[in-house]
Formats: structure tokens, C-alpha cells, sequence
């Protein structure tokens, strides 16, 4: 339901979602392939967006179509305008992700001798590199380290992330 206590159009829920998600009309239309006019458009329910652009939304919003056109279906989301990631920028982390570093792999464990073979995912420690956040955006972290007495900067995909440690006092 709408604020009007009214079923919400495919426009409304459009608008609601963008928003929502903190995306502008100009960064939605262009994930999307359309004109920020285009998405007007169908913010205000004056025209609506085809198979091949209702599916795009579905894909960035992750939702299912039958979501997107049902009218009987309410959306009850938080809001990200103040993202929890955003709060990142400047401070000194500790990450844990997956990388050639810190690899997974399976190996072979044999049980009272009854040669039966257990896959067990075995994780490689290495030691403990403290982050400082540059940038942060909705695919990538962007941090700093240093290493051999050299400052490095890498971009890492936000989907590798495992988890992240907001470390107290400055230590890079």
C-alpha cells in the first residue's frame, strides 16, 4: 500500500525502490540502459518499462518480476540513504576475504583408518594486515596497507568480503 492507503502501481514501487536503494534517477536509468526521462516516466506511471527493462530492475533491486507488477504486493524496506558501509571512509579496518592469500581448498582426512574420505574446508592463516578505507562504493572497497615498507592500494570486491573490524586508534 501506498501512503494513500492505496494498492502501489509498478511507478510507485519504481520510485520506491530507487530511493530506497539511494540510487539517483540519473544512476538507476543508467544501470538500466534508459534516459532519466524514461525513468520519470515511469516513477509517474505515464508509461511503463518493457520485459528487458522490468527484468534489469528485478535483477538490481533482487526481486522477482512477479514483485515488481503485482499490485498486491507491499514493500517494507530499510532505508540506505546512510549506508553502513559509508560509515567505512577514513577509518583504519581489519579484513577478512577471499584472495590468493587466503585461499580455501579440500583436502583428504582419513578416519580410523577406515580410508574414508572427508572434505573439510581448510582455511590458510597469514598475519593480520590492518586497512584504511579510501573509497567504498556498491561493488568495490577501496583500501590502503602497508607492506614492505611501501603504502599499497587495493580494490576489492565487495562480494569476497567475509567480514570487517573497525580497528579503535590509527594504526597504518
Amino acid at each position: 500500500m501506498n501512503s494513500r492507503g492505496e494498492k502501489m502501481s509498478i511507478g510507485e514501487k519504481i520510485l520506491e525502490l530507487r530511493k530506497k536503494s539511494n540510487f539517483s534517477q540519473e544512476k538507476l536509468a543508467e544501470k538500466v540502459g534508459i534516459t532519466r526521462q524514461t525513468l520519470s516516466n515511469w516513477e509517474s506511471d505515464i508509461t511503463s518499462p518493457d520485459l528487458v527493462q522490468a527484468n534489469k530492475l528485478c535483477k538490481i533491486f533482487k526481486i522477482s518480476i512477479n514483485e515488481l507488477v503485482d499490485e498486491n504486493v507491499e514493500f517494507y524496506m530499510k532505508d540506505n540513504s546512510q549506508d553502513l558501509f559509508s560509515n567505512l571512509l577514513g577509518k583504519t579496518v581489519m579484513l577478512d576475504f577471499e584472495d590468493e592469500e587466503n585461499d580455501t581448498y579440500n583436502d583428504k582426512i582419513y578416519e580410523s583408518g577406515k580410508k574414508k574420505k572427508l572434505n573439510l574446508k581448510v582455511v590458510i592463516s597469514r598475519e593480520i594486515k590492518y586497512y584504511k578505507v579510501l573509497d567504498i562504493n556498491e561493488d568495490f572497497i577501496k583500501v590502503e596497507y602497508e607492506e614492505r615498507d611501501k603504502t599499497v592500494q587495493k580494490l576489492i570486491d565487495l562480494d569476497l568480503i567475509l567480514s570487517i573490524i573497525v580497528v579503535d586508534e590509527e594504526v597504518c
